[in-house]
């Protein structure tokens, strides 16, 4: 707890008050010429005190109005947490390959996928924005923190809403694009895919590179059993693309492994946590405004009164 002062040059203006106080202090030589015996030493000594008190008060009210004017304030300071929240952008696969059935009993790799992330969605509490992509990416939802639109619009993907293929790249570069420019320290971007990047234009690396330019963490996640050279491609695609924006690969085959994969990078991307410091401010120049109004009030009374002197 301290002391600040708003305008403290005001109180420079007080180094002029002993002088003043001198020029106004009554002098025996000055005034009426009247006649009067010699008083004793201790009524001299009296009537001198009551000369120079209303004068005393007069300067400690101007001197208590130059503190008032210079604005005192009490300051207290209180240090609180402050979580921040996670910009997170959900980039989904719905080419037609998404269809396939391999990760659990009658149910196509999407609506596992759909599964999982609205489960993944509802232990958050953070922005979250959609992309869908395919043959072209697509941004579905800017980032909102209204859990409700999220998750109807994560139900609402199906395969064919988009020209097939897999654009790896355009799915990076939307997924970036909707966390560029929020306020969030921390940025990630959730990529569900199944297929390898088929698309001509900007290869994965490059929109890789600008995502991280934009401190955008890339998390791919690759769904799916098939084996073979798209998927060794897809897989060199997503790990280079993890590698480059500082994110990590996962791989899922099965319902299991999608549910740990999401549990881990709930645990990897956490709010963050930052102690601010708050000052509170309480003005105290009425006190000496007050006081001061009190002081030359009192200053007026005592010249007024039977014990005071002539001006």
């Amino acid at each position: 707890m301290n002391i600040g002062l708003t305008t403290p040059a005001w109180l420079f203006v007080a180094l002029l008050l002993p002088p003043l106080a001198w020029w106004l202090m009554p002098r025996a030589d000055e005034g009426l010429i009247a006649a009067r015996a010699v008083a004793p030493t201790s009524q001299r000594f009296r009537a001198s005190l009551l000369e120079s008190v209303p004068l005393a008060l007069r300067m400690a009210s101007i001197a208590l109005l130059l503190v008032a004017l210079a604005g005192p304030r009490l300051l207290r300071t209180f240090e609180e947490p402050v979580v921040e929240g996670v910009g997170i952008a959900i980039a989904m696969d719905l080419s037609t390959s998404m269809w396939a059935e391999d990760m659990a009993a009658r149910q196509s790799r999407l609506d596992v996928a759909k599964a999982t992330v609205l489960t993944f969605i509802d232990n958050r509490s953070d922005d979250i924005g959609l992309v869908s992509f395919a043959g072209e990416a697509l941004t579905r939802l800017p980032l909102t923190h209204d859990g409700y639109v999220v998750r109807e619009a994560v139900e609402a993907l199906q395969v064919g809403l988009l020209i097939d293929g897999t654009d790896i790249a355009g799915a990076i570069a939307a997924g970036a694009g909707l966390l560029k420019d929020s306020p969030h320290a921390s940025k990630v971007l959730i990529l569900v895919t199944d297929g390898a990047h088929n698309k001509a234009g900007v290869i994965p690396a490059l929109a890789a590179r600008a995502a991280a330019a934009v401190g955008v963490r890339v998390f791919p996640v690759a769904i799916g059993r098939e084996e073979g050279r798209d998927s060794e491609s897809m897989q060199t695609v997503l790990t280079q693309a993890a590698r480059i924006t500082g994110g990590r690969y996962f791989k899922a085959t099965d319902v299991a492994s999608l549910e740990a994969i999401y549990a881990e990078i709930d645990r990897l991307v956490r709010p963050s946590e930052q102690i601010v410091q708050r000052v509170e401010s309480i003005p105290l120049g009425w006190i000496f405004l007050l006081a001061a109004l009190g002081m030359m009030t009192l200053a007026t009374l005592l010249r007024g009164s039977r014990w005071g002197v002539l001006p």
